[in-house]
């Protein structure tokens, strides 16, 4: 059966790094799962990782690198080439090298699957009480919660809302320690600590904090390795 597609080489993968060396290389690319940043994440040039992802990824799809889009339900790699399936199609894609970014949605995955290393987990807050202050920014010692963004409110720009960030193994993932409930807690407490008042309700008395949870954002961190076998390149490294 004759291939729809012949490439000598492929990137699979969706993470800032698998679009930033589809663009460098001019390579095709395709997507294994759907790409997922948390807003305030940087690289280490100061630019935001999520802006970074959207130039380069609008670049390769105007090359015409990346053919199936978001489309992509599965991928199955067999001996010289891989198949795309997209929901009830399939593709054929006839390639010599094929270079992986990550190991999901995968059949027949050349390597051993990569390691979950830990959580990047991610609570947002609206706040109803201790939104009108000067920070933009706190953090903290401790991996759980260790980071508070603050970010102005759509409809009310002088008032903020926030976001707590944290880094939580496997084990403490579902620990009742960790929730996003705990998470709430300890975020109107760093407020607290750096001297940011509830909303005033007298000349005399103030409203504690008050957050209310809108929603968390979990994110896998994989450990981070590069091998080589055959056609085959696993390269896990995230983009600094």
């Amino acid at each position: 059966m004759a291939a729809d597609f012949t490439w000598e080489s492929v990137i699979v993968g969706s993470s800032l790094s698998a679009v930033a060396a589809a663009e460098e290389a001019n390579c095709p690319i395709l997507f294994n799962k759907s790409p997922a940043f948390f807003k305030f994440s940087k690289l280490s040039c100061g630019a935001f990782a999520h802006e970074k992802w959207q130039s380069a990824a609008s670049d390769i799809a105007i090359k015409g690198l990346n053919p199936f889009g978001d489309k992509i339900t599965l991928l199955r790699v067999n001996e010289g080439e891989i198949e795309v399936v997209c929901h009830n199609k399939k593709y054929t894609i006839s390639c010599e090298n094929i270079k992986f970014f990550d190991d999901e949605a995968i059949e027949n995955f050349p390597f051993d699957k990569l390691n979950i290393e830990k959580y990047h987990v991610c609570d947002w807050f609206r706040v109803t009480s201790g939104a009108k202050h000067d920070f933009w920014f706190l953090d903290d010692e401790e991996d759980f919660v260790k980071k508070i963004y603050f970010l102005p409110k759509i409809t009310l720009p002088k008032y903020k809302d926030c976001v707590s960030e944290s880094y939580i193994t496997e084990n403490n993932l579902n620990h009742v320690d960790y929730t996003s409930t705990m998470a709430r807690h300890k975020t109107a407490e760093m407020m607290k600590r750096a001297g940011i008042l509830g909303t005033k309700h007298t000349k005399t008395y103030r409203y504690p904090i008050k957050l209310d949870f809108i929603e968390r954002q979990v994110f896998e961190i994989k450990e981070e390795i590069l091998l080589k076998k055959d056609n085959y390149i696993l390269d896990s490294r995230e983009l600094k």
